[in-house]
């Protein structure tokens, strides 16, 4: 089972958390089961954030490595979501969806900005 207050894998006998010293009540009070786990900040918001930073940053010609790095992210923790809670909530959807185009969208945006500084700088040698 896991501590409710701080997500910390605990067995079945123990009376505290041992990461946090939440005091366990039983099965309805502070504890929950793998199934309705979420991850220590409770929510599946992360994925959701950096599917939204990858995307935005592999916009830019000059962020986008850090728009392929923030969809990786997202998608890892995408993959990390599905993985304890069995299911996957709106918010892992749609931030896996974001955190998929920001990786196209990245790596397209630098090739793109690639190919332009070879040009640019083949134009000034040449």
């Amino acid at each position: 089972m896991f501590c409710k207050k701080c997500g910390a894998y605990m067995n079945d006998n123990q009376r505290y958390c041992s990461q946090c010293g939440a005091v366990i009540i039983g099965e309805e009070g502070n504890v929950s089961s793998v199934s309705s786990y979420v991850g220590p900040m409770g929510s599946t918001t992360p994925t959701l954030v950096f599917g939204i930073l990858g995307l935005s940053f592999s916009c830019s010609f000059c962020l986008s490595i850090l728009g392929i790095v923030f969809s990786i992210i997202g998608l890892c923790k995408a993959n990390r979501a599905v993985d304890i809670i069995g299911n996957t909530s709106r918010k892992v959807n749609i931030g896996r969806r974001l955190a998929i185009a920001g990786l196209i969208v990245g790596i397209i945006t630098t090739v793109l900005f690639v190919v332009y500084i070879a040009i640019m700088i083949r134009m000034m040698i040449g």
